[in-house]
């Protein structure tokens, strides 16, 4: 999201840049490649370990020397840094808050330090209507906070060509490899669905925690002939164009971008009814909804579209007409300058941002 706001924000008319922890590093490589290629600058923010001293020293002399008006952080480290750096160098500063996970003791304490930090922030993007509430609960004032629903470049997914049916069936699904992702819950619906579709695929693209454990038990299902986990996806466009349908079985969500990509390529998709998918899916018309955690029922959705063709093409054709009309970056890019504008308004300066995007911690 933060390549694909940078080039809008560029469009636009804003002064952007994106700064990168460790740019050069394996997990960086991509976001570097994409931002360059859309000719978007990138400041390579060298940083050792966790907090780096040498690193906020630099970042404050970078911001003063661009005289950058607002900072925009993403992530619990780029929230810290970008925090200190902003107010010594005297920038307006904004965070976007996609989602907090705690499942460990570290990501327990840095979730209450951005809790805290984000108090003291000029304003907060959320992207849902749940990390609205979150946000509340954690102390952040109402009028800091703006709802800002992720948005993809429809335009690059719109002319996809759909998966061939003389092929076996494709299940897809884009995600972290991690315990609220519900992956499992895919796997354990899996048996069912191969007893009706013996030869059909299910790949499942991204990295996490949870690999071994999904391997193993693909193993133990039986299935793990026609369960795939072939990493993280360069080209979400080009997976797309492989699927029949797109499953998101996530336990909880906020506003995932792999189903607005997947609307925009035209595909059908089934998915948990959590966090803002429903308000995705239009309640359902533009996509199959189900709950969270029941392979029986997800199993019973994916089979109901892999046998109704007609159904299948009526939800790929929602759903695609939705992204075009209320998700495409366009809307979110108006939504990020008018949140900057407001910010900067207050120091009485023009709007030149430093868009600014941590590496998971």
């Amino acid at each position: 999201m933060v390549c694909l706001l940078s080039a809008s924000l560029t469009t636009a008319g804003v002064d952007a840049c994106l700064g990168l922890f460790n740019a050069d590093a394996p997990q960086c490589r991509q976001l570097t490649q994409r931002a360059e290629e859309q000719n978007t600058p990138v400041w390579n923010l060298h940083c050792k370990g966790r907090w780096d001293l040498s690193t906020f020293r630099s970042l404050i002399r970078f911001l003063r020397a661009e005289r950058v008006d607002v900072v925009h952080t993403h992530g619990y480290k780029a929230n810290v840094y970008g925090w200190v750096a902003a107010r010594l160098a005297g920038c307006a500063i904004v965070a976007t808050c996609h989602n907090w996970t705690e499942r460990t003791s570290p990501l327990q304490f840095y979730a209450r330090l951005d809790r805290l930090l984000l108090r003291r922030f000029d304003m907060v993007a959320a992207v849902s209507r749940g990390i609205v509430s979150q946000l509340r609960r954690a102390g952040i004032r109402k009028q800091t906070i703006r709802v800002i629903s992720n948005g993809i470049d429809v335009a690059r997914y719109q002319h996809i060509t759909s998966a061939t049916q003389h092929g076996p069936f494709v299940l897809g699904c884009i995600s972290r490899l991690s315990k609220e992702k519900g992956v499992d819950v895919l796997l354990w619906a899996l048996p069912k669905i191969l007893r009706q579709y013996p030869t059909l695929q299910c790949v499942i693209a991204g990295e996490g925690v949870e690999r071994d454990h999904l391997r193993i038990l693909a193993e133990t299902l039986g299935v793990s002939q026609q369960f795939h986990l072939p990493g993280f996806c360069d080209d979400t466009a080009q997976f797309l164009s492989r699927c029949t349908i797109m499953v998101q079985p996530s336990r909880m969500e906020a506003m995932p971008l792999a189903i607005l990509e997947a609307m925009a390529a035209g595909k059908a998709i089934v998915a948990s009814a959590v966090g803002e998918i429903p308000r995705l899916l239009d309640d359902g018309s533009a996509g199959c909804l189900v709950p969270p955690g029941k392979p029986e029922l997800l199993a019973d959705a994916i089979i109901a579209l892999l046998s109704d063709a007609a159904l299948r093409q009526d939800y790929e054709q929602r759903a695609q007409a939705r992204a075009i009309a209320q998700f495409d970056v366009s809307a979110m890019t108006r939504e990020y300058v008018r949140m900057y504008q407001a910010v900067s308004a207050r120091r009485g300066t023009r709007v030149s941002v430093a868009t600014r995007a941590g590496v998971s911690l």
